[in-house]
């Protein structure tokens, strides 16, 4: 039977011996064969129940590391998975598997969470046509997942599947080992049945890391909010303002936040996808003749046409005659928008906007804020390391 309940349900049965872990996996792995594993890029089928033998000794023995022990978690593609294959689902990393696991990985081990494989994405997670994560768990193929959210990719497809996703502030959750897109953008955030199972996961993931200059130690705050403020919230309006507490606050230079994503991300893009050259990872073309070509062709036939777009874009967004008028204008206008939402956030607790409309899921990307996707295909947008404000509010609406 696919699995159908929430983590917090699933480990508490995990917990008191009505489940067994290999029970949870036998489930996981039978709706994903049903399924074709059209939402898998990869199985780690024979770790999976290696570590379930471990983590059920342990549980056995009331030795319990987390809330979510011994729940089956599955990741998206973007994210560095030691011993397994992690493509990006781009041909220019295909075959790639890393020598190291990203930070998330080594947290949800820790946690002693059962990686059951990696979810399939768009290339580089660039566009929001592959609901991979989403589709998983929509589908019983497993409880709970990581994925990657630069756009709102990660929180447009909760919203498709009537899930839950979380977007969290820039830095509270470590980048290292995600394949960059757009660094100053991309997070990693958990997706799941219920806002709760959100918090649950994303309290084993945050926190600082050396290894990624850009990660914070997020302020300690409950996981709910007092009195009546889980209520206090905004509701954005389609006419370039928000509703906040009775008050509509203009907000036009929202009106910026798509135009200044694209340029910006284009930007990134091409130059974080500059290191696939076929030399020391990636794709590497057979038909090279010379150095050049090799360069040429590698990425060539390594690039789909997303990424190739995004590459010639942002090589003419950067370049000497178009820097001023494309990149720093993008940069200012990130910081109006930045700017528009701070000033709105400071008579509310949070904003309410579309999950599923593209400005919308990119402004709280621009301005690094949290967002909380829910089932009904709205999204919160709240403050700086106010993960627990959004969540609680979630929690609220279920």
């Amino acid at each position: 039977m696919p699995i159908t309940t929430t983590a917090f349900t699933l480990a508490q049965k995990l917990r008191t011996g009505e489940l067994k872990i290999t029970q949870a996996l036998d489930a996981c792995y039978a709706a994903i064969e049903a399924g074709g594993q059209a939402n898998f890029a990869a199985l780690c089928r024979e770790q999976a129940y290696a570590r379930a033998a471990e983590i059920q000794a342990r549980l056995d023995a009331g030795d319990v590391r987390s809330p979510l022990a011994g729940v089956p978690v599955a990741v998206d593609d973007l994210i560095c998975t030691k011993g397994i294959a992690t493509c990006a689902g781009s041909k220019a990393l295909e075959g790639f598997v890393p020598p190291y696991d990203a930070a998330v990985i080594e947290k949800i081990n820790a946690a002693d969470m059962i990686l059951i494989g990696k979810t399939r994405v768009s290339e580089f997670g660039m566009t929001n046509a592959v609901d991979g994560a989403a589709a998983a768990i929509a589908a019983g193929e497993a409880p709970i997942a990581l994925g990657s959210d630069t756009g709102g990719a990660l929180r447009r497809s909760a919203a498709r599947h009537g899930l839950f996703a979380l977007r969290p502030t820039y830095g509270a959750v470590s980048r290292f080992g995600l394949v960059a897109y757009v660094s100053s953008m991309d997070q990693i955030g958990p997706i799941a049945r219920s806002a709760a199972d959100c918090a649950a996961l994303f309290a084993i993931i945050k926190g600082k890391d050396e290894r990624d200059s850009m990660s914070a130690d997020a302020p300690k705050a409950p996981l709910a909010c007092e009195g009546g403020q889980r209520q206090r919230f905004a509701e954005a309006l389609t006419q370039g303002g928000v509703l906040a507490q009775g008050r509509v606050l203009p907000m036009p230079n929202l009106d910026y936040a798509l135009p200044a994503f694209e340029v910006l991300a284009a930007a990134e893009a091409s130059s974080n996808l500059a290191r696939f050259d076929g030399i020391k990872y990636g794709h590497a073309s057979e038909k090279a003749k010379n150095l050049r070509e090799s360069y040429v062709l590698s990425r060539s036939e390594g690039f789909g046409p997303e990424a190739k777009r995004s590459v010639l874009l942002g090589n003419l967004v950067l370049s000497a005659g178009q820097y001023e008028q494309y990149y720093v204008q993008a940069m200012r206008a990130r910081r109006l928008v930045r700017q528009a939402l701070l000033e709105a956030l400071a008579t509310c607790d949070a904003l309410s906007a579309c999950a599923e409309d593209p400005s919308s899921l990119v402004t709280p990307s621009l301005a690094g804020l949290p967002a909380l996707a829910l089932p009904d295909g709205t999204q919160r947008i709240g403050r700086a390391f106010g993960e627990a404000a959004l969540l609680a509010a979630g929690d609220y609406k279920m």
